[in-house]
């Protein structure tokens, strides 16, 4: 019998239907993978959707996301083959990403700078303060106007 594989998405298909039963969470080296106990087919490995390669973990929690995702709520882990010290630190890097977000930074600081010099303007401000009593008083005095002048004199204030 050949080996079974599910993507995340023929996966989480399958938890629906009622073919898998619960997840093992399987150390390798420093990587973990995904493993599925299913009904009918014994175990099953969860894979990449592209190219259909097992998916490997650097970090177990994110794992257990995925596990939960699918609708697990069962399972177990192996750790015998843990082996922290292989682990792949090493982090792709995604120049779209920094480029976007070193934009938004800019922004953000320029608006901020924008806001502080609107502040600092509004406190240096000489004019007298003007209460919320006031403020209210003539928006009902306008909204009155308003009103009156669209032909509904029995404006509510």
């Amino acid at each position: 019998m050949a080996h079974v594989v599910y993507d995340v998405s023929e996966a989480a298909a399958a938890v629906k239907a009622g073919g898998i039963l619960s997840a093992i969470l399987k150390a390798q080296g420093g990587a973990f993978y995904v493993e599925l106990e299913t009904r009918s087919a014994g175990v099953a490995s969860l894979v990449k959707t592209k190219d259909r390669t097992p998916r490997a973990f650097a970090n177990p929690v994110k794992a257990f996301e995925v596990i939960r995702e699918l609708g697990l709520s069962a399972g177990r882990f192996a750790l015998e083959q843990w082996r922290p010290q292989e682990a792949d630190f090493e982090r792709r890097t995604r120049p779209d990403v920094a480029r976007a977000m070193k934009a938004k930074h800019q922004w953000s600081e320029a608006f901020g700078k924008l806001y502080d010099a609107e502040v600092a303007a509004s406190l240096a401000d000489p004019r007298p303060n003007v209460s919320h009593e006031e403020v209210e008083q003539e928006a009902a005095t306008r909204r009155v106007a308003l009103m009156k002048r669209i032909g509904r004199a029995e404006a509510k204030s």
